[in-house]
């Protein structure tokens, strides 16, 4: 949650910066910009070397097609304390560009070693069980360290951390499909991108958001536990659990092909990709909803805390303290102030609502002792009642309902 969203404000009060703070986080984006832009390049050309420009195009569509369903039902998760959309796309980005573009030639120079040690059988079998969890999960979940202490501000808890690992998870199965996409429409065609798709997609296209949701969840336990124990196992935890899952998820099916199990197509299909999904991929997403849910909780219960006397001081009214922790009737007023007064009411109103919660989390956060890094520059407490005073004036000119 940023507090840069919403109505441009002036006269707010932010921290003090230096050179020194300008110069890091200057820096920073030179640094991260320039990593995506080699990346990304470097995809292009390996998808340009390997497949016809419209078999990219095809594999492409086939790959984001259900990306925005599969990013709805995680974005759904990220209930009470919404994260800003600039960080989510950038998660999203680091998985599809950063990680699989490191992943890609890692793994590709493990798979040429192994071959020459083990031969082509054994290597191609054992290779996505051994090396692909640790190169992948790793690059990945790199995406989540760098967040969890260059944006202290935002990620906050384990809701985020799984909200963060699961999109990009779903960034790096999307450009991954691509390629397996490209291969089966250039062997088989329409029929083999087909296959392949209920096979990657229908049936388990939330099994690298799984992954790297666990490695997310460790990290934003960490973020919020005062445990010091808790605090450095929780991301040790939670990143094993990512790579077991890898490991067991890929290695089922090379382990019954050393076994000397056939399976036809359809038996992989129908039989082998649903089993592994009910054993392995069912009971880790119910275990991280169950996970997600007592992260609500406590959400809530910070949201309620940390805002109970700003109500005196004016800064929440006792209906927007309510709504607040109800996402139903928070929409509800959304959707009113919509109705009334188009986007930019509706606009004023979210900013609000989400710079209220934001207030609350800053709280906590100081109650904790917690200092954030210099460069992570986010308004002071004080600064957050400043604005939140300055959008609910803007949203009483324009008569827009805020409880």
């Amino acid at each position: 949650m940023g507090p840069g969203r919403g109505p441009a404000l002036p006269n707010v009060t932010l921290p003090s910066g230096n050179l020194t703070d300008r110069g890091i986080r200057r820096l920073m984006v030179a640094v991260f910009g320039g990593a995506f832009f080699l990346c990304a390049l470097g995809t292009l050309v390996i998808l340009g070397a390997n497949f016809r420009f419209g078999t990219i195009i095809v594999a492409g569509l086939a790959a984001a097609l259900p990306v925005p369903i599969y990013a709805s039902l995680i974005l759904w998760l990220d209930r009470y304390e919404k994260e800003p959309a600039f960080l989510l796309a950038a998660a999203f980005l680091w998985g599809a560009v950063v990680a699989t573009f490191v992943s890609y030639f890692i793994n590709t120079g493990i798979m040429v070693i192994l071959h020459g040690i083990l031969g082509a059988k054994l290597a191609g079998a054992l290779s996505p069980a051994l090396s692909a969890p640790i190169v992948e999960e790793t690059s990945k979940g790199f995406a989540l360290l760098l967040l969890y202490f260059l944006a202290k501000n935002e990620f906050n808890d384990v809701v985020d951390g799984i909200v963060y690992g699961a999109l990009v998870g779903l960034g790096f199965a999307m450009v991954e499909n691509i390629i397996y996409f490209g291969r089966a429409y250039s062997a088989a065609g329409a029929a083999g991108l087909g296959y392949l798709f209920v096979m990657r997609v229908v049936f388990s296209g939330l099994i690298h958001p799984l992954f790297t949701g666990c490695t997310g969840a460790g990290l934003g336990y960490s973020r919020e536990t005062t445990s010091g124990v808790r605090k450095l196992a929780a991301p040790v935890i939670g990143y094993f659990a990512a790579m077991l899952l890898h490991a067991l998820w890929n290695g089922t099916g090379g382990l019954l092909d050393l076994s000397g199990v056939k399976m036809s197509p359809l038996g992989v299909l129908f039989v082998l990709v649903p089993g592994m999904m009910l054993i392995y991929g069912v009971p880790a997403m119910i275990a991280l909803f169950m996970i997600a849910k007592a992260g609500w909780k406590r959400e809530i219960a910070v949201i309620q805390d940390q805002l109970k006397d700003e109500i005196k001081r004016g800064t929440v009214l006792e209906g927007e303290y309510n709504l607040l922790t109800n996402t139903r009737d928070r929409f509800r007023h959304l959707l009113a102030a919509f109705s009334k007064h188009g986007p930019t009411g509706w606009l004023a109103l979210r900013s609000l609502y989400e710079m209220q919660v934001d207030l609350a989390f800053r709280k906590a956060a100081e109650a904790r002792g917690e200092k954030l890094p210099s460069y992570d520059v986010v308004l002071t407490v004080d600064g957050f009642r400043e604005r939140i005073g300055l959008v609910r004036k803007r949203l009483s000119d324009m008569g827009v309902v805020t409880a």
